[in-house]
């Protein structure tokens, strides 16, 4: 049977379900919001310095595209990823050194903090028309000849994400969306299990991955649910 680029996509979703598990150790306490709040504000005095150094309380972080929006993901990728730089699965100076003092405890209610942050859209960088039109087709229909997907088959439509594996992207910042692609382009990154990821990365040229990350920087972040914001 023949797959065409959707049904991939389709089938990258359903791959990540069922290489799931659960976020936080079986019979853990609840994560703790107000606690996460104040290690993302003071850190936990034990070694963690406080996320808003880097993120900021509202995790629009410093605006250079260094350091990533956190605000809406999940709560199970966040923990993953800090799970994998503390392990080394995924690497980063700063990040990795950090993880690694984190008890169980602090992961999961930082990232249940953040999970629940309210989106900020900030104002994009210029761009040539012709870059976003590309970034467009990139995103929402993919290049057959390249044999790329749409990142919004995974991602979700307008880069809402897929919860609970897979990130949103829309209001990301472009550089930071670009530095990860490249990251993955190059295998310096390797946490995803089903190399999803490291294959489409390595069919882009770096015109399209800068394109990619313009398209979805564009997009608001979108409001969470009253219920998911923190009071």
């Amino acid at each position: 049977m023949k797959l065409n680029l959707s049904m991939i996509g389709a089938l990258s979703v359903a791959a990540a379900g069922l290489l799931l598990t659960r976020p936080f150790a079986e019979g853990s306490p609840k994560p703790d919001v107000q606690r996460g709040a104040g290690i993302v504000a003071s850190g936990n005095g034990y070694g963690v310095v406080a996320c808003a150094t880097c993120h900021a309380l509202s995790s629009v972080a410093d605006g250079s595209g260094a350091s990533p929006k956190l605000a809406g993901i999940p709560a199970y990728y966040l923990a993953k990823q800090l799970r994998d730089y503390a392990s080394g699965v995924r690497a980063d100076a700063i990040m990795s050194a950090i993880a690694r003092t984190m008890k169980p405890e602090d992961i999961a209610d930082v990232s249940q903090y953040y999970s629940g942050v309210r989106g900020t859209t900030t104002p994009p960088p210029a761009a040539e028309p012709d870059l976003l039109a590309l970034g467009t087709r990139l995103a929402t229909v993919g290049d057959e000849k390249k044999m790329i997907q749409a990142c919004e088959s995974c991602h979700g439509r307008e880069g809402r994400g897929e919860a609970p594996a897979i990130p949103p992207l829309g209001g990301q910042y472009a550089s930071y969306i670009a530095l990860q692609m490249k990251m993955w382009q190059e295998g310096d990154r390797k946490n995803d299990a089903s190399q999803q990821m490291t294959n489409i990365a390595k069919r882009l040229s770096a015109r399209d991955i800068q394109a990619i990350g313009l398209y979805f920087e564009r997009i608001p972040q979108r409001d969470l649910p009253k219920k998911s914001r923190q009071p």
